[in-house]
């Protein structure tokens, strides 16, 4: 099924009382069925994540939860439409932007809804500076000027993609695309946490600023990665982890490139490789890694196991 791609307003920045939503930058999106196009979103989607002024980044969707609830619909005292501005110094504070009526304080009334939450943090990509809004015109699949969620046109959108943060950027929409969302046939095992400061720092220590691909790397770009489940085992070991570049990391995570524990060396997914330069150069790379500072060999080949047999599901053998 082909994916959409979307332009989501977030209130992640917003400090005042007008923050309804719990969006967690980089993590989740949070929106309600009262939202155009909120049934809509999908796994596998993409998330363009934007304020009113600049594009922070996007995401691809990995899960949605949904769960009923309530929330508290300030509505026009003539009219009874939702459409208001709050205005910060003209007074009656508050008009309708439909009847234009003028009004010291709304109606307010409860309304059962929907929520949702989609969770795209496993891919991520920051723009490497915030870009202004104004870069979607023209990349609108529609002209609902208003909704907060927005559907752009997929191959547009993409371009700009790559325009925005690159062709690492547009590499991992691909990959995404060719790989799937996380979850269903492939379980992943080593997961960017967060809050691991200690974590990251140790292996920085045990290390040096050193990706275990790539090698050398400014430490700013390094994430700590787990060799086994987290949620499983939610304690740190300091023989169970890998500094990885962020975007060898996200590779590690959805199991496209792993480390052969006989040869120490990095595997990728001979399928994708066909079809990705990228991938191809990562391939066969010896470890940088010194003998008596490797982690643990049986961490290392469960991932290795994990990984291959994904790329035998994902070939469909």
């Amino acid at each position: 099924m082909e994916r959409s791609v979307w332009s989501c307003y977030s209130h992640v920045f917003a400090v005042s009382e007008d923050a309804l939503y719990g969006d967690r930058y980089g993590e989740r999106y949070e929106y309600d069925s009262n939202v155009v196009n909120s049934s809509r979103i999908r796994e596998g989607d993409i998330l363009l994540i934007r304020d009113a002024q600049l594009i922070f980044g996007f995401g691809v969707v990995e899960r949605i939860d949904a769960a009923e609830g309530a929330k508290l619909m300030q509505r026009c005292r003539v009219c009874r439409r939702a459409a208001l501005s709050r205005r910060k110094s003209a007074t009656p504070e508050y008009r309708c932007l439909k009847c234009k009526a003028e009004f010291d304080e709304p109606l307010v009334e409860p309304l059962v809804v929907t929520k949702f939450v989609a969770h795209y943090g496993q891919l991520w990509i920051p723009l490497p500076s915030p870009a202004p809004v104004r870069q979607l015109l023209g990349v609108y699949a529609q002209r609902d000027r208003q909704n907060a969620i927005r559907r752009l046109d997929a191959t547009a959108a993409e371009r700009l993609i790559g325009q925005l943060a690159g062709i690492d950027g547009l590499f991992f929409v691909q990959i995404s695309h060719a790989v799937g969302p996380p979850g269903g046939f492939i379980e992943s095992v080593a997961r960017a946490r967060r809050g691991q400061a200690q974590f990251r720092q140790g292996l920085v220590d045990r290390f040096g600023a050193v990706c275990a691909v790539t090698g050398p790397q400014p430490e700013q770009v390094l994430d700590a990665a787990h060799l086994y489940s987290y949620a499983k085992a939610p304690h740190h070991d300091p023989h169970g982890g890998l500094l990885l570049r962020a975007d060898i990391h996200r590779l590690f995570d959805r199991l496209v490139l792993t480390i052969d524990p006989k040869t120490w060396r990095a595997r990728v997914d001979p399928g994708l490789a066909d079809r990705f330069a990228l991938l191809r150069e990562l391939a066969d790379r010896e470890v940088v890694l010194d003998e008596a500072k490797r982690p643990r060999t049986d961490l290392v080949n469960g991932h290795f196991e994990l990984a291959t047999r994904a790329w035998k599901d994902r070939r469909g053998t």
